[in-house]
């Protein structure tokens, strides 16, 4: 090949590297354009999770579980699994609707509490409780009195709220091999809630007492591993808050930040240290802090003097920031478990994330009658049968 020639031939090289670069050039500016308007532009966000993205889907394209309504069936879902329990069977379904275990549970009442990979269940004003992991019944156990409130933590540790002793409540506790750890006993007050932290360290108990003319909420975080050798000497931090205020529920989310929920407001307890993060204003409909380091509500907006309309409002208690999910329609509940959140508006829900950012629009033909929701699964409950959403 003469000198010419290699010449010739290290410019069409060098041509053609000119043309896949600016190929490459262009996608990337594409992509990065059409990430943002699917950010900024609701209009063409809808289009993409309509036509490219299938986030629509209907109660005729997906999997479901037949039910039998004159058994009296409890749905849950938790983790990956929709189980059905009736009959004291806990059946467990997969997300193409198969049934992968079944497990005896006998409970005719029961009520759940499930986090992580682990399924607690037990039998409402009863004395027997479960613990459920994967499909694989972990333990069973009975106590000495009547169950009013259950919960369990990310590692399978389980509270126990019992009453019907000489106490008004004892908190029992359970690790995760079903091993009794200790009781500590409520004398003048009622426990509304209990949860016990990521790191299995500390027990907390949202408590009232109603021996006054004025309702008293406090909070006592108990150390566990003191508690074990002195439960009447474990209490790390007591808060009281002001007469009046009604505690009503309570979630450890990450890094041991304990969130309260009061009939007016919303506090974070951390390190001891009681901090209020906002009101609940008449405009709040209702609120759930059993996402990761978020709190969602539904909020009231006003679109002019006839008429208003409700947004979901995620708020991150990390930083702060808060996202704002517009909803057409009326809300008619909402649930939140690990980083998923359900809106229920009758005949239609949408599932979002804490982004902001829908991961499935879902219409029904009928009125929807419960939503059971896990952390990468959904049933849409309706008498004789249980639809599938895959998250």
């Amino acid at each position: 090949m003469s000198i010419i020639d290699i010449n010739k031939y290290r410019e069409n090289g060098s041509s053609k590297n000119k043309i896949i670069i600016g190929i490459v050039v262009a996608v990337i500016i594409s992509i990065a354009i059409s990430i943002c308007a699917y950010i900024k532009v609701g209009a063409f966000r809808e289009w993409v999770d309509m036509y490219i993205l299938r986030k629509n889907i209907e109660n005729v394209d997906i999997a479901c579980i037949d039910i039998n309504s004159s058994n009296n069936p409890s749905i849950y879902a938790f983790d990956k699994y929709i189980t059905v329990l009736e009959k004291n069977i806990l059946s467990m379904y997969n997300s193409s609707g198969n049934k992968t275990e079944e497990i005896e549970i006998s409970v005719s009442n029961p009520i759940y509490s499930s986090n992580n990979k682990y399924l607690c269940i037990a039998e409402n004003k009863g004395n027997k409780i479960y613990l459920v992991s994967g499909g694989n019944l972990l333990w069973q156990a009975s106590v000495e009195g009547t169950i009013e409130k259950i919960s369990v933590n990310k590692n399978g540790y389980v509270s126990v709220v019992e009453k019907g002793t000489s106490y008004k409540n004892i908190v029992v506790i359970f690790n995760s091999e079903g091993k009794e750890l200790f009781k500590t006993y409520l004398s003048s007050s009622i426990a509304i809630a209990t949860d016990i932290s990521g790191n299995n360290q500390y027990l907390a108990i949202a408590e009232i007492d109603t021996t006054g003319a004025i309702v008293q909420s406090n909070i006592k975080i108990i150390s566990i591993e003191k508690a074990k050798s002195d439960p009447t000497n474990s209490v790390e931090h007591s808060i009281a808050e002001n007469a009046g205020e009604l505690i009503t529920h309570i979630k450890y989310q990450d890094k041991e930040k304990l969130i309260c929920i009061y009939d007016n407001s919303l506090h974070l307890i951390e390190n001891g240290k009681d901090t209020e993060i906002m009101k609940l204003e008449n405009k709040i409909i209702m609120a759930d802090i059993r996402n990761k380091n978020n709190i969602a509500y539904v909020m009231e907006r006003s679109n002019n003097i006839f008429s208003t309309s409700r947004d979901v409002v995620i708020k991150n208690i990390q930083n702060n920031n808060e996202i704002r999910y517009e909803v057409d329609g009326t809300i008619k509940s909402l649930q939140v478990y690990d980083s998923n959140i359900v809106i229920n508006l009758g005949t239609e829900a949408e599932f979002i994330n804490t982004l902001g950012w829908l991961q499935k629009k879902y219409k029904s033909n009928q009125e929807i009658a419960n939503i059971v929701l896990g952390s990468s699964i959904a049933g849409i409950v309706y008498r004789d049968k249980v639809e599938i959403i895959n998250l």
